[in-house]
């Protein structure tokens, strides 16, 4: 007879099981984490040095540990799959994993980019969401706005998609359509997105109150001549420069854009040890008055270079909210053993004062503006743009300066 004090339940082998997936979900993310400390801080590659690759192969040795000793048979690419996603959407919004059988797709589809739908889609911690939306293009009129929730796209949840697989959606051809339920302002909501061809619209140039408005939508290699040509003739005291909802586009014509208005150095693009890689010049002369910069959440890579730029070098003030916090470069790893491909960032593009833009570019306490802060009007006015006016026209009692 065995006494109730030694009885001892049956022991199960799948108890542990979770223990164990969660032991080897976070030995793969510290190697990752590893391998991402060397690609951003390491020295170039070369014999003798640390660089990602020593950090892949103690990858798979920890793969092949886990494999020997598991107790359930475990599929090694799966694992570093789904490790690899969940560490790329932890190092920033722009690192992404692909697995070798889809590189060759997801590379068509990043040729394309947002050509076909004009939407801007990221993900943070799982859940995906609308970081930009272009103005004038298929996802603008089909409704969507920066911030809604992506919950689902054609009737699978998108925290099952993958960033490359979410991209790759979204340049579908032309015509083709993808049915999308969001989550609006807390509310869940359905709509259709029919991909098309659309053209970028160009700066446009108006005077509201006696200030000069230039909105820039897009930068791309015509922005800096059309920003000229509206501009020509205007001698007004402020200017106005509008880049709300503008992520991505051509950095380099940031710059030219820049360098309108601000002459010599600008910034320029380093690598992971600051050395330079590419530096740009402005002759300036084109406005000469104050100028004022209106950011938001949407503000990202040219938008912010044109921002940082016109802030440090000019003394623009700046009016809205925080920016994405994001001007930088990827550059693709192919993984050994036919493990797929890393998109990972290797350089950020800097300031006049050689300060890279890799993080929020903020904006001062009186001078924040966001549509949060406003009801939404009915007469499709911008209570946001009105906002900065009335603050340029009369500032705050303690930014005056006496």
């Amino acid at each position: 007879m065995i006494p109730e004090d030694e009885k001892r339940p049956p022991v199960d082998r799948r108890a542990g099981v979770g223990g164990r997936l969660l032991f080897v979900c976070v030995s793969l993310l510290f190697v990752l984490g590893l391998a991402s400390g060397a690609w951003l801080g390491a020295a170039d590659d070369e014999p003798g040095t640390d660089s990602i690759y020593k950090y892949i192969t103690l990858w798979e040795e920890v793969l092949r540990l886990i494999r020997g000793s598991y107790v359930e048979e475990v599929g090694g690419r799966g694992l570093m799959a789904g490790a690899l996603d969940g560490a790329t959407d932890a190092l920033d919004s722009f690192s992404v994993y692909v697995p070798a059988s889809e590189v060759e797709s997801y590379r068509a589809a990043r040729e394309i980019g947002r050509r076909h739908s004009g939407l801007l889609v990221l993900k943070e911690r799982g859940t995906a969401y609308v970081a930009a939306v272009d103005r004038g293009s298929p996802a603008d009129v089909a409704g969507f706005e920066r911030a809604d929730i992506v919950s689902m796209i054609n009737g699978r949840s998108s925290r099952e998609m993958p960033l490359w697989e979410l991209r790759r959606q979204l340049a579908a051809p032309v015509g083709s359509e993808l049915q999308f339920e969001l989550v609006k302002r807390g509310e869940s909501v359905e709509t259709g997105l029919v991909l098309a061809e659309y053209d970028l619209l160009p700066p446009e140039f108006e005077e509201v109150r006696g200030v000069g408005v230039l909105t820039i939508p897009s930068f791309d290699e015509g922005t800096a001549g059309h920003v000229d040509a509206a501009l020509a003739g205007y001698a007004g005291d402020w200017l106005l420069i509008d880049v709300r909802g503008v992520a991505g586009g051509s950095v380099a014509d940031a710059y030219a854009v820049a360098g309108r208005f601000v002459e010599g150095d600008l910034g320029g693009l380093v690598d992971r040890e600051d050395r330079e890689l590419r530096s740009f010049e402005g002759a300036g002369g084109l406005y000469s008055g104050d100028i004022a910069v209106l950011v938001d959440r949407s503000s990202q890579g040219a938008a912010e270079v044109l921002t940082a730029v016109l802030g440090k070098a000019r003394g623009a003030e700046l009016y809205g909210e925080p920016t994405f916090g994001y001007a930088g470069e990827v550059e693709q790893i192919e993984l050994p053993n036919g493990g797929g491909v890393l998109e990972l960032t290797s350089a950020f593009y800097t300031d006049p004062d050689g300060e890279r833009l890799n993080s929020r570019i903020r904006i001062e306490r009186e001078h924040r503006l966001g549509a949060l802060f406003f009801t939404e009007p009915e007469d499709g006015s911008d209570p946001v743009l009105e906002g900065a006016i009335d603050r340029i026209l009369e500032p705050p009692a303690e930014s005056v300066n006496l």
